[in-house]
Formats: C-alpha cells, sequence, structure tokens
C-alpha cells in the first residue's frame, strides 16, 4: 500500500467510522426529517461546491470545478434533509 500514506488513511478510516455511527443513528431514530427553503438549500450548495471549487482553481485540477458544480447542484434539488432530534 504505497500510494496510502499514513496521514490519507487515517482520514479513510475516519469517513468509514463516521458513515458507520451515522447508520446505527439512522436505526435508532436519532434522525428526523426536515425540508428546508430554496434559500437555505442554495446556501447549503454554495457551501458544500465551494471548497472543491477553489480546490480546483487553486491546483489547476480542473474535473474538480465540474464535480464541485454537479453536488451542489444535487445539494439543491434534494428536499428532504436530515438532522439530530
Amino acid at each position: 500500500m504505497e500510494f496510502l500514506s499514513p496521514f490519507l488513511l487515517l482520514i479513510l478510516v475516519l469517513i468509514v467510522a463516521a458513515l458507520v455511527v451515522q447508520n446505527i443513528a439512522f436505526k435508532k431514530g436519532k434522525f428526523v426529517e426536515v425540508e428546508y427553503s430554496s434559500n437555505q438549500r442554495l446556501s447549503i450548495a454554495i457551501s458544500v461546491a465551494a471548497p472543491l471549487i477553489f480546490w480546483a482553481v487553486f491546483t489547476t485540477q480542473y474535473f474538480l470545478i465540474a464535480f464541485g458544480i454537479a453536488i451542489g447542484a444535487a445539494c439543491y434539488q434534494r428536499k428532504k434533509w436530515y438532522k439530530f432530534k
């Protein structure tokens, strides 16, 4: 596993752990469904897409611009969100 640095491996382990905890919380009913207004969804979409787009511009990895726009559009189109009780 030469291509995985210890830092990247740590990040991957933390992501997997967070997803497992989220799955357990869903099963225990710790989340409630909410619907955000279009302005709130737009702010969520911008906050999710902006770091990717800025990273793409500064590192000249321009495919991330399209990826950031796609993720932002998906966040904006999503009507149902979940939050903790």
